[in-house]
């Protein structure tokens, strides 16, 4: 690394610590940042498995992504229990695009009205593809379906919500009528067993969710953005295989929460992060939202 070209040999540990120590340093605008991202009207969320060294073995954790148009927040959590997300969704909100995790229903349920699933085509379709082996004509027919549904979205890319709301209303909402009613017809003849039926109930059972994205304009058909917020660590961990502990995964959070939506919004992450650590200290709390990388212009050269 670069101390080590310089003749200053520093351990794992050490290095490991000022990244603990800078993280909890940045913890109040992490919170900052938390509530601007949920301050959206529109939420994305997502999760991954990544182990936690603990004594002499490890457990499964977990990693959390949650976006909207004002950035990214990670959250690490202990394991996949429904807490995770209830906490830290607490107050949201709007519409919250997700899987058909079980454990965000007690969110929903909570939120009493005032927030609405949005599910995922993307889930969706896969079903559909892994049950080509044993229902050959079947799924490609599914599958060609909702490709169209996504040659909409294609369509209206440089729309505005409201652009975007009327074509779906106009183009998607009848095709996807018919798709019901034609998974309907093949679930009446399909095996109980199957692995159609299987792909056939998971979209209708999620069936509200996953039409949902026709009534509003800054939803999108799938949870695709969520799913690339924690693609980097669901590669990584074949690296780094664990968090060394419940504090190093929440510093990692922390980390790359400023990180990610650094990248969103064209910073470059090395240089505000060092202005802020140094701008930080001196700026009143009342003032510290103006350190947000979505605030904050950060000089570009080095």
């Amino acid at each position: 690394n670069r101390h080590a070209r310089q003749g200053v040999h520093l351990s794992r540990s050490t290095l490991c610590d000022w990244l603990m120590d800078t993280a909890d340093v940045l913890m109040p605008l992490y919170l900052l940042l938390k509530d601007r991202v949920l301050s959206d009207s529109v939420v994305f969320t997502d999760d991954t498995p990544v182990r936690v060294q603990e004594s002499e073995k490890c457990r499964l954790g977990r990693l959390w992504a949650y976006c909207s148009r004002f950035g990214t927040v990670y959250d690490a959590t202990p394991d996949r229990c429904r807490d995770g997300p209830v906490r830290f969704l607490a107050g949201f909100e709007g519409y919250l695009q997700c899987d058909a995790y079980a454990g965000y229903h007690e969110v929903f349920a909570l939120a009493r009205g005032k927030v609405i699933e949005v599910g995922c085509w993307a889930h969706a379709r896969r079903k559909f593809v892994e049950a080509e082996n044993s229902a050959l004509l079947e799924s490609h027919e599914a599958v060609a379906r909702i490709r169209a549904l996504y040659q909409i979205e294609e369509s209206i890319k440089g729309l505005d919500a409201a652009g975007k709301l009327a074509a779906r209303v106009r183009d998607a909402v009848p095709l996807l009528e018919n798709l019901k009613a034609w998974l309907e017809k093949v679930k009446a003849r399909s095996l109980p067993k199957s692995r159609l039926m299987e792909a056939v109930n998971y979209t209708l059972n999620q069936w509200d969710a996953l039409v949902a994205y026709t009534t509003n304009g800054d939803c999108a058909i799938d949870n695709n953005t969520a799913e690339r917020a924690v693609k980097p660590f669901a590669i990584g961990r074949k690296n780094w295989l664990f968090f060394g502990s419940d504090r190093g995964g929440r510093a990692l959070a922390i980390l790359a929460s400023f990180t990610e939506t650094c990248k969103k919004f064209g910073i470059n992450p090395w240089q505000y992060l060092k202005n802020t650590l140094d701008r930080l200290p001196v700026t009143p709390r009342e003032d510290l939202h103006t350190l947000l990388p979505s605030c904050q212009p950060v000089p570009q050269s080095a």
